[in-house]
């Protein structure tokens, strides 16, 4: 089978899961109830009234992405490099999370004005953990140890194969793919570092629900991260099995890797399936409520981007949506990740 069969059949598996996440997604401005849009407690004639429009609109907002990568599928089709489709695919998984994140924002503010009055009363106490949160609170040392004891295996390998082989190689088509990976793993590590360092206050009433709810999401954060570190040292593990198979085997070898591959996706997107529902329940025990605007953010924030050296958050909620906070150092060690990104796709060998 050739690498191109490979790339329609992974593409074919990420439809499957794409439209089981449409459903998922529409599902969800109703899990609190008919008396409630996503976290904005509504009215009861909601549903039948302006609500019925914000609950259609934000349905038609789930194919946004739909509209943007499906003609740049079928271009990829026509020119016949669908090898392409892999990276269609991670573009797409982006743009899906971003869509989606900025479309139920949207719903949620155009849903306020027909809220219950009481409920979009800011509360009057709120707690905020003082307990400090280190990155190496949540990080498993063996995992850590095996992911970088693996990766240096297949770079001694791959040494190996460069000077030990009698015929030249190019530099950057040995040692591009691995860079590749590792940089991949430092961009998990930086999202980590993110994720660790989000915090937001919580009401105090129910504040062992919220903390407990919000906890149990961090962690399945990072567990997806250490899930994708893992996968892109696999990557640098395989690497040099692959670049030094002879032409005729080749096939084989990369065959039963995407056998293997195919096998760990199915797991994984069961776990993922079963790990959000634990979630949404955990979810559901805590009541939302409207939280004090203390430092103004609806005021200072300006959509899409802003400077506020004194808000000290990454994004503030301002009445537009969220805005990235520029003066964060978060924001400058993002954008420096992925100015280096574009770098290194300069770099890459454009084939053998």
């Amino acid at each position: 089978m050739h690498t191109n069969q490979y790339a329609i059949i992974f593409y074919i598996f990420f439809w499957v899961v794409r439209i089981n996440g449409c459903v998922r997604r529409g599902r969800q401005p109703l899990l609190r109830g008919p008396g409630w849009f996503f976290n904005v407690a509504v009215q009861p004639d909601f549903y039948t009234g302006a609500g019925r429009t914000i609950l259609h609109r934000y349905w038609m907002r789930m194919f946004i992405p739909f509209a943007v990568d499906v003609p740049l599928a079928i271009a990829i089709f026509l020119s016949g490099h669908l090898l392409l489709l892999n990276w269609l695919i991670l573009g797409a998984c982006a743009l899906i999370h971003i869509n989606h994140s900025f479309s139920v924002d949207l719903a949620e503010r155009q849903a306020r004005p027909l809220a219950v009055p009481e409920a979009e009363q800011p509360v009057a106490s709120i707690v905020l953990s003082l307990k400090p949160r280190r990155l190496r609170d949540y990080t498993n040392r063996k995992v850590e140890w095996a992911l970088a004891l693996s990766s240096l295996v297949a770079l001694a390998c791959l040494v190996r194969y460069y000077f030990a082989a009698p015929e030249h190689h190019n530099l950057r088509l040995v040692f591009g793919v691995p860079a590749f990976f590792l940089y991949l793993q430092a961009g998990m590590l930086f999202v980590k570092r993110v994720v660790v360092a989000w915090r937001t206050p919580v009401p105090q009433v129910q504040a062992e629900e919220h903390m407990e709810a919000r906890e149990e999401t961090r962690k399945y954060y990072l567990r997806t991260c250490d899930w994708c570190r893992a996968a892109a040292a696999a990557g640098i593990l395989f690497w040099p099995i692959a670049i030094s198979t002879p032409p005729t085997g080749f096939n084989r070898v990369f065959g039963i890797w995407f056998a293997a591959w195919m096998m760990i996706a199915v797991v994984a997107t069961i776990w993922v399936e079963i790990r959000r529902k634990q979630l949404v329940k955990l979810a559901l025990r805590a009541r939302p409520v409207k939280l004090p605007d203390f430092l103004h953010q609806s005021e200072i924030a300006r959509w899409p981007v802003c400077y506020q050296p004194s808000a000290p958050m990454l994004l503030l909620k301002g009445a537009r949506g969220y805005s990235l906070n520029l003066a964060n150092t978060l924001t400058h060690l993002g954008a420096a990740y992925l100015a280096g990104l574009i770098a290194l796709f300069a770099l890459l060998p454009k084939g053998p």
